[in-house]
């Protein structure tokens, strides 16, 4: 048995925790001994299923505790004692699951005969701040026996911004699509009888809610009768609510806030909009494809690799106007919408947990028969 440890920030959230959840709850236990560790304590019993293993290094129960001792882990990290104080075992592959702080954690590995493998899952030449950390990076990555990035694009990106001499691969993520439509049933959502669409991610800057924003205050003034739904949290909360005040869009936009189950939302929508600035492969289009929704995307990593040449869903400008347009060509086509809807629903099926999930279980026991 191949004992694996996939260590990262926390469970909670979307994106790499939600990826990284799935992955591990649909591994072979009889061939793989798992291991989840977090920085964060997490509720593991509600996210990981029965045979897992979970262990966190922040398990203070009062939050001036967590707040004191997340300075530790700080200090640790940078004198490398995180990793034999809190997580060092007796592991045969250890997999850093997200760039950033779990990279620079598992860099610090003492364990000789682990081979060890970083996942990316963003594109990072769109991130200026890792751009700048470049040089520093290099020398964690390179520390790694294999980097796997979730999308060709992720993958570039990475070679060119990092330049690392650790070897590059593409894993896709895995999705559960039987889940996925099991969710998607479990309420339905109110909406009036006028066109509705939803986004859904991190309200960051990166996920460019604000130029979405930008392009419906264009569509009410084109005299559009429409409704959208922000499903998620995050820092620009505050600023986009204010948007919304300033362009009277009140009517329009329903922030629903984090939802533990966004599928619903999903479901009932018309499509789906990702008007994000950057992304490594983006989840939520996976899972749209996997419900039958139409996508309106700007050209961020990993969209011609799902979609296509707007095959499978629409690829927009990179810009406001781009993501104004996209929007009124499927309000404005029927046609078009219930063409993407059946293409959406063809790519779901071929994007399957299935398959990308063998693909990644046949990596990780190619990687260690290199430890033996």
């Amino acid at each position: 048995m191949i004992n694996i440890l996939f260590f990262i920030d926390t469970l909670s959230g979307g994106g790499a925790e939600k990826v990284l959840r799935t992955l591990v709850n649909n591994m072979d236990q009889e061939r793989f001994q798992i291991t989840v560790h977090t920085l964060e304590e997490a509720d593991a019993e509600r996210y990981l299923v029965p045979g897992i293993r979970y262990r966190s290094v922040n398990r203070c129960r009062t939050k001036l505790g967590r707040k004191l001792f997340s300075y530790w882990i700080r200090l640790c990290a940078e004198l490398k004692w995180l990793y034999p104080l809190y997580i060092k075992d007796d592991y045969d592959i250890e997999v850093a699951y997200l760039e950033c702080g779990s990279t620079k954690i598992l860099a610090g590995s003492t364990n000789k005969k682990a081979r060890k493998i970083a996942w990316v899952h963003c594109d990072l030449a769109k991130r200026d701040d890792l751009i700048a950390q470049s040089e520093t990076l290099k020398q964690y990555y390179d520390s790694y026996d294999k980097v796997v990035c979730v999308s060709e694009t992720a993958k570039h990106s990475f070679e060119n911004v990092i330049g690392s001499n650790t070897e590059a691969v593409v894993l896709y993520n895995v999705n559960d699509e039987v889940q996925i439509r099991e969710k998607a049933k479990a309420f339905i959502p109110e909406r009036g009888n006028i066109p509705t669409f939803v986004a859904v991610g991190r309200l960051s800057y990166e996920k460019g809610i604000d130029r979405l924003l930008e392009a419906c205050q264009m569509l009410k003034e084109s005299g559009y009768n429409f409704q959208l739904w922000l499903i998620g949290e995050g820092p620009e909360r505050q600023k986009l609510e204010q948007m919304i005040r300033d362009f009277a869009l009140e009517q329009q936009v329903l922030l629903f806030g984090f939802q533990t189950n966004p599928y619903p939302f999903m479901d009932v929508s018309d499509f789906l909009v990702v008007p994000s600035r950057s992304e490594g492969l983006s989840t939520v289009v996976t899972e749209a494809l996997i419900l039958g929704k139409p996508v309106v995307t700007t050209p961020c990593s990993g969209m011609t690799e799902l979609l296509g040449n707007s095959e499978y869903g629409l690829i927009t400008e990179d810009s406001v106007e781009g993501i104004y347009a996209g929007i009124r060509k499927l309000l404005d086509d029927p046609a078009l919408l219930a063409r993407y809807a059946r293409a959406a629903g063809d790519r779901g099926a071929y994007l399957g947990k299935q398959a990308v999930l063998a693909e990644t279980e046949r990596f990780l026991i190619e990687e260690y028969s290199n430890t033996i």
